[in-house]
């Protein structure tokens, strides 16, 4: 091909095109007979932005030629106009290589290369418009366009930046390039990762599940579509797709990794739909996975859920009260998940430990929020002294909201927002010298323990979430005399640091004006009211029953549940329990989820007494109601998840309602229904505990935690010090 001549080029490299102009002006006088002078004449012309020349010199030739000349010149300067505009491209000058792809098109108007160049300019120069798909006939050409024709990583860049525009065209689009690839895999995972991105966002959950649902009509092979429905249908709760989609993967299921993950996506759709014997038969299924998953490494560390495949473990503690069980198949999962991960990141390399006057704290979650760990949270943040400690909060996701803003914002030093990278979060932490890292999400969220399994802090440490997650880099896990008991120590990896009265500490709650009332109910105002606040997973059928037995035997007694999701389901579960039991189910009744959670605790007025749920007790739930001096009746078990509430209610200063076996929690449910006094003097020793109980003290739990910061980093120096001599 005919190229630009040596003295233009320093021209063109300065961008003084007139002169550029003038040398090819002088050779088209000279030369009459060179086409090709024509062609880079024209070009002058246009990148001088003088169109009309330009494409008036370019017809001078092509009115001179034949058929067999035109097809040829045609060719020809479509060539050197693309290597230009290519030129132009990677010297950045994009504004004048789209000048010229335009000019292309209107030489040759489907030519889809030059189109999908376009596109890319347009969106590097941030004028991009999503009705530009259809004007440029786009999805067609590309679903029509034969094998191989078309620049792959071109397409793949195109549509990576075209799917951040959510609109139905997008995925036309997408489905086009899908179609054209021959649904490449690589192409399958730019869709899930960008349609992830977008939906964590929290605005376009119906934009992921378009995305996701047009990927599943082909044989995509990608565990990560079907995780992805089945949480977008979650958030929107369309639970009949949830377990569709479930069922679905679970056909399709082939290796242990696929087999792993459906698994985990049928035990909790069961458990949210509260289908208690199937989930009971694929959590023994899902038992014989965890006895394998060693022999699995690489499948694992291979797959596309490699750092994700952590957070799925919550499942076991609804079903059963069997910590050193549940323990040993967490510690396994966890050492596996951070031995597969920890060569992804960067490997951090703590400096020398020494005695210091301000230590500095990091709080990492994704919960620090409007969120039960955001509520519980805020009075330690709120409490800190600022003089002895320097307080950081690390979200793996997210911004934060109001909540975040109003309570957190104020009362810390930073606030570091990763967008889900965890690489650039684990390096800022240990540039922040961060000395103690304390993880609020536990076992909930697989970023906060990839961030925590890289040791992204000389000392780690879990508070709040749901249990100790098990992984190996973490040191302590917070607990007090009563949330785990004496010998937990036996299956636990982590150093149970126990604080002397309790894990956690609170002023109080926001408390808003009740509106639900007894008469809106049909209920008497001499009936005797419980209530069961808890999501349908913790609504475990053997703890129903119990719940049933009580209000058979206390005469003119109702039981409330409150229903958060797929309201008909539930009920009709909740009656056919009672049903077996011999219970009316005239004493039955189900309400709604409160706009507001101060609302919600607002409304817990209307009932007597609280029944706490077993093997997962209440915690938030627990601490709201006990600060608005509601009677509590709790099932005390073995894990952490079944003894929040008996250590909150011994700090409470309150023994009534605390059962150890089932017949005593039928019997304290008995009690605390028909015996007014004994109700009374609850609520009495409730109202007495906000004066002088531990529970409602944030300040001094606040001098206890930091006490116990204190406490670690000097065993951490001491034993650094001891190594260094030995």
């Amino acid at each position: 091909m005919i190229n630009w001549l040596d003295s233009a080029l320093p021209f063109l490299e300065a961008e003084k095109y007139s002169e550029v102009v003038k040398i090819y002006e002088e050779l088209v006088q000279n030369n009459e007979e060179n086409v090709g002078h024509y062609w880079y004449l024209g070009l002058a012309y246009l990148l001088n932005e003088d169109i009309d020349s330009a494409q008036t010199t370019w017809f001078i030739v092509f009115s001179q030629g034949d058929d067999s000349q035109l097809e040829e010149w045609n060719q020809e300067l479509g060539k050197i106009l693309d290597q230009e505009a290519l030129r132009l491209l990677f010297s950045g000058r994009y504004e004048k290589s789209l000048l010229i792809r335009q000019q292309i098109q209107e030489i040759t108007p489907n030519n889809i290369h030059n189109l999908l160049h376009i596109i890319n300019l347009k969106l590097l120069l941030k004028t991009f418009e999503i009705h530009d798909l259809i004007n440029y006939n786009l999805i067609k050409l590309v679903k029509n366009s034969s094998a191989n024709s078309l620049d792959f990583v071109l397409l793949s860049t195109i549509l990576k930046d075209i799917l951040y525009y959510p609109y139905n065209v997008t995925v036309d689009f997408a489905e086009s390039v899908l179609i054209y690839t021959d649904v490449d895999k690589e192409i399958v995972q730019l869709i899930v990762n960008v349609g992830d991105n977008r939906t964590n966002e929290g605005k376009y959950i119906f934009y992921g599940i378009e995305l996701m649902e047009m990927c599943n009509k082909y044989s995509h092979k990608n565990i990560r579509v079907y995780i992805n429905l089945f949480e977008y249908y979650k958030l929107v709760h369309n639970f009949d797709r949830v377990l569709a989609i479930a069922q679905e993967a679970e056909k399709k299921a082939e290796s242990f990794v696929e087999k792993y993950t459906v698994n985990n996506s049928l035990l909790n759709t069961y458990l949210m739909l509260a289908e208690w014997e199937k989930a009971r038969n694929i959590a023994k299924k899902q038992e014989d996975i965890y006895q394998q998953i060693h022999l699995y490494k690489n499948e694992l560390s291979d797959s596309l859920i490699r750092s994700s495949f952590f957070s799925w473990f919550s499942s076991p503690y609804y079903l059963s009260d069997d910590p050193k069980n549940n323990r040993k198949k967490i510690n396994t999962v966890a050492s596996l998940f951070q031995e597969i991960n920890y060569p992804f990141y960067p490997h951090i390399t703590h400096t020398k430990p020494q005695q210091k006057k301000v230590l500095t704290i990091g709080y990492i979650g994704h919960t620090l929020r409007r969120h039960s760990v955001g509520y519980l949270a805020r009075w330690l943040i709120y409490y800190h002294d600022q003089d002895l400690f320097k307080i950081n909060l690390y979200f793996p996701q997210g911004t934060g909201d109001d909540w975040t803003e109003k309570w957190f914002t104020p009362n810390v030093h930073k606030i570091v927002n990763s967008q889900q990278n965890i690489a650039a979060l684990v390096e800022q932490i240990h540039q922040d010298e961060v000395d103690i890292l304390v993880d609020v999400d536990s076992l909930t969220y697989n970023l906060t323990a990839l961030t925590m399994a890289m040791k992204s802090a000389p000392i780690q440490v879990t508070w709040l979430g749901m249990d100790a997650s098990g992984i190996p880099n973490i040191d302590y896990f917070i607990a007090d005399p009563y949330v785990l008991p004496d010998h937990a120590q036996e299956y636990y990896s982590e150093k149970i640091w126990r604080l002397p009265h309790t894990y956690l500490a609170i002023d109080g709650f926001e408390i808003g004006v009740p509106t639900l009332r007894r008469e809106d109910l049909n209920i008497s105002d001499d009936a005797i009211i419980y209530l069961n606040v808890q999501h349908t997973a913790k609504l475990h059928p053997d703890l129903i029953c119990l719940q049933m037995a009580i209000i058979k035997q206390v005469p003119n007694s109702y039981l409330i549940f409150k229903i958060r999701l797929e309201e008909d389901k539930i009920r009709k579960y909740l009656e056919l329990i009672a049903q077996k039991c011999g219970v009316n189910q005239d004493q039955l009744r189900f309400i709604s989820t409160d706009p507001t959670v101060e609302e919600h605790r607002a409304n817990l007025s209307i009932a007597d007494v609280l029944l706490d749920t077993y093997p997962y007790n209440g915690a938030t739930t627990t601490l709201e109601a006990l600060w608005c001096e509601l009677p509590v009746v709790t099932r005390v078990g073995e894990q952490f998840a079944a003894r929040n509430t008996y250590g909150f209610m011994m700090n409470a200063g309150i023994e009534e309602g605390i059962a150890w076996s089932d017949e005593e929690y039928i019997e304290w449910g008995i009690k605390l229904g028909t015996d007014e006094n004994l109700r009374l003097e609850v609520v009495w020793k409730l109202k007495q505990s906000k004066q002088n109980s531990l529970l409602w003290n944030g300040k001094q739990f606040a001098r206890e935690m930091e006490k116990a910061y204190q406490q670690m980093w000097d065993i951490y120096v001491n034993q650094e010090t001891k190594a260094k001599m030995k």
